[in-house]
C-alpha cells in the first residue's frame, strides 16, 4: 500500500494480488494494514506472504545445501525514528543466533530510511551484523552501501517500485573479525531498472490491463 496513504482500487488490489501469485516470491512481507487489506482479495494472502506484525524469523534451504535465515523485523507505526534499547536487544539475539545456524543472514525491515540508518548506527547491533539488511519504507531507495566495516550490505527499495534491487553473491560471509564484503570480488549489487526493453508476461499483463497508474 503507499506510504503517502492513497487509496488503492478494489480492481488494481485484486489484480495485483494475481500478480503476486504469478511471480512465485519465496517470501513477502506485509504491513498488518496490508494484510488485512489482500486478505479481502478473491485469491486471499499470496503464496509464502506472511505479516510483520511481530519479529520472526524464516529459514530457506538452498540447492546446493546452504541455508539462509530471514530475519523480519516487526512492523514499526510511523512516528519517532528512535528505536528503544528493548527492541535493539530483541534484534541482537535474532541475528546472532542465526549467525551461528544460517550461512547467510538477511534482516527485513519496513521501518524507512530514517529507522534503518539508526539501527546500523547501532553498537549491539555492530557486535554481530546481519550480512544483509533489506530495507523498505519511507525514504529514498538505494542501490547498496556498505555498513559495520564492510561486514553488513544496506539495499532499499524504490517506492514506486519502477526498479528491482539485485544482489549477487560469489562468496559465502565467514564468521570472522576479517571478513568483509567487497564490491565485485565477493558480492556484486545493482539497480535493474523496468524499461519497455524487458519482456513482459502476457498473464500480469492481462491482469492489469485497464487499470492506470500516474506514477
Amino acid at each position: 500500500m503507499p506510504t503517502s496513504g492513497d487509496k488503492v482500487s478494489n480492481k488494481k488490489r485484486n489484480a495485483l494480488a494475481q500478480a503476486f501469485q504469478i511471480d512465485n516470491y519465496d517470501l513477502g512481507i506485509l504491513s498488518p494494514a496490508e494484510f488485512s487489506f489482500l486478505q479481502n482479495t478473491p485469491t486471499g494472502i499470496p503464496k509464502n506472504w506472511i505479516s510483520n506484525s511481530e519479529a520472526q524469523v524464516i529459514t530457506k534451504p538452498l540447492s546446493n545445501g546452504k541455508k539462509v535465515a530471514i530475519i523480519v523485523l516487526p512492523f514499526l507505526e510511523k512516528g519517532s525514528y528512535e528505536l528503544s534499547p528493548d527492541l535493539i536487544d530483541k534484534c541482537a539475539k535474532l541475528i546472532n543466533e542465526q549467525r551461528e545456524k544460517a550461512d547467510l543472514v538477511i534482516a527485513m525491515s519496513s521501518w524507512g530510511y530514517f529507522r534503518e540508518k539508526k539501527f546500523l548506527a547501532n553498537p549491539v547491533i555492530g557486535e554481530a551484523p546481519p550480512d544483509i539488511l533489506l530495507g523498505s519504507g519511507d525514504g529514498p531507495g538505494m542501490s547498496g552501501s556498505l555498513n559495520f566495516k564492510d561486514k553488513t550490505l544496506w539495499v532499499r527499495s524504490y517506492p514506486t517500485g519502477k526498479a528491482v534491487n539485485r544482489i549477487d553473491i560469489y562468496e559465502w560471509p565467514v564468521r570472522s573479525d576479517n571478513f568483509k564484503w567487497s564490491s565485485g570480488q565477493n558480492v556484486k549489487w545493482f539497480l535493474q531498472t523496468l524499461t519497455e526493453k524487458l519482456h513482459e508476461d502476457p498473464d500480469t499483463v492481462k491482469l492489469l490491463d485497464g487499470i492506470s497508474d500516474h506514477k
